[in-house]
């Protein structure tokens, strides 16, 4: 009986996913395991991109790929992508409805994990650039703050972007660059 690919949770850091364990894995002639090591870190950050915590975003793409491995949608490659990310997001939709239902624990008691960043002042400041400019993104129109966060957090062409989305290639375009031009204003603004 052949192991399976995902069904243990992923833990530890964001580097430590199954993707990497499938690079070690011969892929040829296994289209799940190519889809895992193209797809697995894009889908974690768009879920996380979609305010889910890396855990939940783990479990919301392994999910997402439990759903592949069990249906193997019919289509060429192009349409995977899109079909991946509306399976993912609805999925994400799903459990963050289970978990509104949920009592949050106090995480504040928790001890901190150490740093293992070479540079913690440099990492603070990165990290507080990074939080500005998700703000920034975060007051984007809503179709603008969408497709950013699919071309640029989960790397989707402008084609897998018109899959996902059904607008047109042209539209993307116009809508990506006007949001790019507003953020690089919002940008010098606010100093970031």
């Amino acid at each position: 009986m052949p192991t399976p690919l995902i069904a243990t949770p992923l833990t530890g850091a964001e580097t430590d996913t199954a993707a990497d364990r499938a690079e070690s894995v011969p892929s040829q002639g296994c289209p799940l395991l190519a889809a895992l090591a193209r797809f697995e870190r894009p889908l974690i950050r768009y879920a996380m991109s979609q305010g889910a915590t890396l855990e939940l975003a783990r479990d919301t793409v392994q999910d997402t790929f439990i759903k592949l491995a069990r249906e193997k949608p019919s289509g060429d490659t192009e349409s995977l992508a899109p079909w991946l990310f509306t399976v993912c997001k609805r999925r994400l939709i799903d459990q963050q409805r289970k978990n509104s239902r949920l009592i949050a624990m106090d995480t504040a008691t928790l001890p901190d994990l150490a740093s293992t960043a070479a540079d913690p002042t440099q990492a603070l400041q990165e990290k507080e650039r990074g939080q500005q400019i998700k703000k920034l993104v975060a007051a984007l129109p809503e179709r603008q703050r969408n497709l950013i966060r699919l071309k640029f957090e989960a790397g989707l062409s402008y084609r897998e972007i018109a899959a996902a989305t059904g607008l047109s290639l042209s539209n993307i375009g116009f809508i990506i660059h006007t949001a790019v031009q507003s953020l690089r204003s919002s940008c010098l603004e606010a100093g970031v």
